[in-house]
């Protein structure tokens, strides 16, 4: 074997810590000026920032139809990340949109690689769909008009869950990510529908940002 192509190959696999530091630092920075309430069309830039981030290392380190799906994923979660930033008519329903695609794409990704007749699956998904229902019965009351989109929106984050729950890989990262993903649109619904929450914002966007990493890289875990 050429020496050099191993190099390559170990240089290929190899994850610099350049961009994993670039998406935590941007992320803080973001956390940090949006809880001093600074506003601006640049903060959308901002907030869309990490995921960019995170689709440069998802083509770095994803290859086949998981990259294209990921990216696309991230595309979409950028995109909502920009709409909900703005002011317009319709911001939030437009916002839903894109993060309901982005959740259809990671649901797509994971269901592929799913295996629901073993144990671990059954184990992981129950409480899924337990805490799916009780949220359905809490949150969909108060969604009003917005009840039909936000309950479109529960299934597809759902399927996105049981499908990381059920891969056939190494999956417990990617798992953990999909249900801080929940717990992050959880958060986004409580505090819009049913009460206002304190450090709302920050809490959302740390698990929100969490949940994207920890998704990333739980999809190169569970297919090494």
């Amino acid at each position: 074997m050429n020496p050099n192509m191993t190099s390559d190959a170990r240089g290929a696999n190899h994850t610099s810590p350049f961009m994993p530091t670039a998406f935590f630092f941007f992320a803080a920075v973001f956390m940090l000026l949006d809880g001093l309430a600074i506003q601006g069309l640049w903060m959308a830039s901002l907030k869309a920032l990490p995921i960019a981030i995170l689709a440069l290392m998802a083509m770095r380190h994803l290859e086949g139809l998981s990259r294209s799906l990921t990216l696309a994923a991230l595309a979409f979660s950028a995109l909502g990340d920009v709409l909900l930033e703005m002011t317009f008519a319709q911001q939030f329903i437009f916002g839903l949109g894109a993060f309901l695609v982005a959740q259809l794409l990671y649901a797509a990704n994971f269901l592929r690689c799913a295996d629901f007749r073993n144990r671990r699956s059954l184990i992981r998904i129950l409480p899924v769909i337990l805490v799916a229902v009780g949220l359905a019965r809490w949150i969909l009351p108060a969604a009003g008009e917005l009840a039909p989109a936000v309950l479109l929106y529960l299934l597809a984050i759902v399927a996105m869950a049981l499908g990381a729950g059920a891969h056939r890989g190494n999956s417990g990262l990617l798992f953990a990510g999909a249900l801080t993903f929940m717990l992050s649109d959880t958060l986004i619904a409580v505090n819009k529908f049913i009460a206002p929450l304190p450090l709302a914002d920050t809490a959302i966007m740390l698990t929100y940002y969490g949940a994207q990493i920890a998704i990333l890289y739980g999809i190169r875990r569970a297919q090494a």
